[in-house]
């Protein structure tokens, strides 16, 4: 549990390579087609190379402790008629009870997700996210938290630019009154900096980006609300057929001092196979390891 909530926390500091924070509730994700390899892959456990027209499909995905030993594991479940749509997902503990049922409801016309349901072990309702986009363009505008009893936890609200990128973010509370919002400044698609305010406009927080010259983030360093820095997240790019890949995050504070690496390995398909989060600050590792199943890549049918 620790490392998905460490992966969350340096994931909501990260801005986007390519196009500014991507909001959640667009089609769940499945690793892209292979192309030509152009180097060779990461280190990962070996894989059987994907068969041409096929693509990795993630089936399960296991989180260990630094001994190896199981902490939980989640299998993945897609709709047979569009791999590319993930439609439930069983998360159990190590000793193989179940723990969490999640379930994903699509658009028909869009395919993107509407609803995304979180029930226990015994069926009943923990959490529900509720997906709201434009009629016109298909953005998300609003993700909403329903807590078990049917009531609005939190929101998030999206607005965009003309070119469809994120340009804030606002965070509001089971009343819809506004706790903070973040705004984002673009040079071309790429997030440059970014800046967090309070419902009220006090200053939070704020942050600057830095990318190579194939538009991959590099390096981010964030700041105070006086403007001090408080950390800094280098990221080390590698090509996997094809396409770039963060093969290490690392984060420090402001002293230069370590306080968390993540290190990714893949597989020839570029999929995903192994996260290692070491926590200097909490002193821990931990891993996860992903399985995957190679299906055609039919497309939607």
């Amino acid at each position: 549990m620790r490392l998905i909530t460490l992966i969350v926390a340096i994931a909501l500091v990260f801005a986007s390579c390519g196009s500014g924070p991507a909001p959640d509730g667009s089609a769940a994700p499945v690793q892209t087609p292979a192309k030509t390899p152009t180097q060779a892959p990461a280190k990962g456990k070996a894989q059987a190379p994907a068969a041409p027209g096929q693509i990795p499909v993630e089936k399960r995905a296991v989180v260990k402790f630094a001994d190896g030993t199981v902490d939980e594991f989640t299998i993945s479940e897609y709709d047979p008629s569009d791999i590319t749509l993930l439609s439930a997902q069983n998360r159990f503990s190590a000793s193989g009870g179940l723990m969490d049922q999640i379930e994903f409801t699509y658009n028909e016309d869009t395919k993107t997700v509407t609803t995304k349901m979180t029930r226990d072990d015994e069926n009943r309702i923990k959490s529900r996210i509720v997906y709201v986009r434009d009629e016109g363009t298909n953005l998300l505008t609003r993700e909403t938290v329903v807590n078990k009893a049917g009531k609005a936890v939190s929101t998030n609200e999206y607005s965009y630019n003309e070119a469809g990128n994120v340009v804030s973010r606002a965070i509001l509370n089971g009343n819809n009154i506004k706790l903070a919002e973040t705004v984002y400044t673009y040079k071309g698609n790429l997030v440059v900096s970014s800046k967090t305010q309070d419902g009220t406009g006090k200053p939070i927080s704020s942050s600057t980006n830095d990318y190579d010259r194939d538009g991959n983030l590099v390096s981010q360093v964030l700041f105070n609300a006086a403007g001090a820095v408080t950390r800094k997240i280098a990221t080390v790019w590698q090509i996997v057929s094809g396409k770039p890949v963060d093969i290490e995050i690392t984060q420090t504070a402001a002293d230069g001092k370590p306080q968390l690496k993540i290190t990714n390995e893949y597989g020839t398909a570029g999929e995903l196979l192994k996260k290692t989060v070491e926590n200097y600050q909490g002193n821990s590792v931990q891993v996860m390891e992903f399985e995957y199943e190679f299906r055609p890549d039919r497309g939607r049918t």
